[in-house]
């Protein structure tokens, strides 16, 4: 396993080259004479209040790369011409600004002229459907996250594990925040604990991305953050609060009259049952059906257990004990966000003007009705240096750290690191089992769940000369995911419901017996099983070349490697039966490779993006080489599957094209077309997975040899802009989309092999 990673990098320092996100624009155009309109070469392009400038060429021409998103000032000069600077010249990232400019010839002067640039409305670069968001903007919207304001958007939809874009699943949209990738590599959703204040631009495309792009099948989400200012101090401070209150219509459902309780509490009923025709039949169809108070009662007398005798009026108050809990929110929701930034005290001038800047993200969102824990709540804290070792040289580096603290609804099987969040998921547990009906009313049914999230990243930026950059990324991502049972019950029978009658504190606290109490409720067994100590680490090396050949063509080449270290170690488990002992437990290390070349082409009336990306993704391990019916998955065998044959794992080596055209029709309207391959590693679940049962059975087998899921797009699209206010967009696009993962079932001829593999 050694050598084949140590190969694996040695491909990658030879091949040299890789993909990272785009997070900055370029400007480019013509400087001509006023009057003759004939280029004027020498001319200098200055962008005010950086180091990023230009001169033009014996054609007139000139560009400026890498410049990161924002409103610039760009002062033009030429010997024998007045100076021009050119105000509100907007930048966006992975976008062409152009801006043509005239200078009139003059006796030599210190005057200047002074024009506001005015925004096209239709931007002719862009060869597919995207949306820019600046900070003003999502200001202006009324919303208090980012995955709000994007879901505004046409086609974009929301789900409790990211974006859904163009009816795509959230593990098929790559997320970068100043681009890095935020996408857990478990499972390929992204991490979406980004602070609004902290936001300067958000790009998102959904669809028709170029070479650069990987991991990514419907849509990119890319970011760009605050970073410090080079002289000042600045920050903000938000908070948005939401005072306690219930996140449902109607009544409670621990309002005795609700679908859980009438049956129990209405006087109609409670006491003969439901069949003593007190209910007419559209009344009993909506509720479940009970014998009645005083049939338990009874019942309690017959079995010959004097402990438990119980008086109608007794059986009821025990059952009320049981239901204790009201389930009232008593706690807000709410949103901090804090920032602060600037020039690094006493040594930043002598550090290239080292600059910090500091965030911090911390919301709470509590559920419908509480679990063993009351809501969902996560943070993040972020500090990000900033640097100009030289005129030519850029240094960024930044680290954060997070957590998400949930519940974990994964009680048969073992957890794969998901979480509750919406009220939608939250209100639809108790119908999730048989026993689902006392789910709101027991605490510790569903384990409490944390994830720990910390990222590294790191991007050296070296201008060689004004028309060619390269670009080093490194990135350290680690999760911790900690599942695991709440704290024990309290079986002391301590607490008098009615006199000289004890009980303990059931259903609060963890049981893992089966036990059931008056009215049929649920008390223990059958809960909180699933627990999840895993770990994933992942490194990143990307490098970048970019660079304007010509007035025409940009080139960008490049390569990236990515190497995981899955640590799964996830279980269920339960005290009173042997059967309900499941481990999915392996140490795997799959890497990949990712190289692309990509040209844009810029004409007056033709722009392309032409480009292809060559993935090699590699398990780097092995695979059982079994029948399917092999002993080694029955009863008895499973946990010696160690010992059966293997076979290397199969690498896949594919190639995909990504072709975009922008032809501009007239100044306010353009056509676009966009068609390409777009390829992603199936979630790690489905690849590496081995569950076994407490007797060695396997029950779920994933398969390394997957291939990488695809889709193949192609999208027409036509903009016209009405009155340089409004644009119009209409768009069509196609998926086709291949290689998804299922579970196939396998059942042999004995119940000994019954299981599940990834296919």
């Amino acid at each position: 396993m050694k050598y084949r990673f140590l190969k694996g990098t040695f491909v990658f320092f030879l091949l040299y080259q890789f993909i990272f996100a785009g997070t900055t624009g370029k400007i480019r155009g013509i400087i001509k004479d006023e009057d003759t309109n004939e280029p004027l070469p020498g001319a200098n392009v200055l962008v005010e209040g950086t180091a990023f400038g230009a001169s033009t060429d014996i054609y007139g021409y000139y560009s400026i790369l890498h410049i990161p998103p924002g409103n610039y000032t760009i002062k033009v000069s030429y010997m024998g011409y007045v100076e021009k600077v050119i105000k509100d010249v907007k930048v966006e990232m992975d976008l062409t600004t152009q801006l043509d400019i005239t200078l009139k010839s003059t006796i030599l002067t210190t005057e200047s002229v002074e024009v506001v640039a005015t925004r096209p409305v239709v931007q002719k670069d862009v060869s597919n459907s995207q949306l820019i968001l600046e900070v003003e903007k999502i200001e202006a919207l009324p919303v208090t996250t980012m995955k709000e304001a994007l879901t505004l958007q046409a086609g974009i939809e929301s789900s409790v594990n990211g974006l859904i874009i163009r009816g795509g699943s959230p593990n098929q949209v790559v997320l970068m925040i100043d681009g890095f990738s935020t996408n857990d590599e478990r499972s390929n959703y992204p991490n979406t604990s980004i602070p609004m204040g902290n936001i300067i631009e958000v790009q998102v495309q959904t669809g028709g991305f170029n070479a650069e792009y990987e991991q990514a099948r419907s849509g990119i989400v890319n970011v760009v953050t605050a970073e410090g200012d080079r002289q000042k101090y600045s920050g903000y401070v938000s908070f948005r609060y939401r005072p306690p209150a219930p996140k449902h219509f109607g009544n409670s459902i621990y309002d005795p009259y609700s679908f859980f309780n009438r049956p129990f509490f209405d006087p109609d009923v409670m006491w003969t049952g439901t069949d003593n025709g007190a209910w007419d039949e559209h009344t009993k169809n909506q509720y479940v059906s009970f014998e009645g108070w005083k049939a338990i009662a009874e019942a309690t007398l017959r079995d010959n257990d004097p402990t438990n005798d119980l008086t109608p009026e007794g059986a009821f108050r025990l059952f009320r004990w049981y239901r204790r809990r009201n389930g009232v929110i008593k706690k807000p929701d709410y949103t901090l966000e804090a920032g602060f930034g600037g020039p690094v005290p006493l040594i930043g001038a002598y550090l290239g003007n080292l600059r910090f800047y500091f965030s911090h993200y911390n919301n709470k969102e509590m559920f419908v009705f509480p679990l063993s824990r009351d809501g969902y709540s996560e943070n993040n804290t972020q500090i990000k240096f900033n640097s100009n070792i030289s005129s030519s040289i850029n240094l960024m580096l930044s680290a954060s750290y997070g957590e998400v603290a949930s519940v974990s609804a994964y009680n048969w099987n073992p957890p794969t690191g998901t979480v509750l969040r919406s009220v939608e998921q939250v209100a639809a547990l108790p119908s999730s089992s048989s026993t689902g009906m006392s789910i709101p009313f027991m605490p510790g049914y569903f384990s409490p769940a944390t994830i720990y999230r910390s990222t590294f990243d790191l991007r050296f930026t070296h201008t060689l000369s004004p028309h060619t950059l390269y670009e080093i990324k490194f990135q350290y991502k680690n999760n911790k995911y900690n599942t695991y049972q709440t704290e024990a019950r309290d079986t002391t029978k301590r607490y008098e419901i009615f006199p000289g009658y004890f009980v303990d504190e059931a259903p609060y606290g963890y049981w893992g017996y089966a036990a059931t109490g008056v009215g049929g409720m649920h008390l223990g067994g059958w809960m909180n099983l699933g627990r999840d100590k895993s770990k994933n680490s992942t490194i990143s090396l990307k490098i970048e070349l970019m660079s304007q050949l010509n007035h025409n063509n940009q080139l960008k080449t490049g390569l990236s490697f990515v190497y995981n270290d899955y640590n799964i170690y996830s279980f269920t488990d339960n005290p009173s039966m042997t059967t309900w002992h499941r481990t999915m437990i392996y140490r795997v290390f799959p890497f990949r490779i990712g190289a692309f070349v990509q040209d844009k082409l810029e004409f007056e009336g033709f722009i392309a993006n032409i480009g292809f990306r060559l993935d090699y993704s590699d398990p780097n391990g092995e695979t059982y080489a079994l029948d399917d019916y092999s002993k080694y998955y029955g009863v008895g065998h499973g946990n010696k599957i160690s010992e059966a044959p293997r076979k290397k794992a199969q690498a896949n080596l594919v190639l995909s094209p990504r072709l975009g055209i922008a032809h501009p029709i007239t100044e306010t309207s353009k056509l676009y077309f966009n068609y390409g391959h777009f390829r992603s590693e199936p979630f790690s679940s489905y690849r590496f997975r081995i569950q076994r049962e407490y007797n060695g059975q396997v029950t779920h087998i994933g398969n390394p040899d997957l291939l990488l899921e695809k889709t193949i797009s192609y999208e027409v699209g036509y903009e016209q802009s009405l009155f340089d206010d409004y644009l119009i967009k209409i768009a069509g696009y196609y998926k086709d989309v291949v290689n998804q993962p299922g579970w196939l079932y396998y059942q042999g001829l004995k119940s000994d092999i019954s299981y599940y593999k990834a296919a």
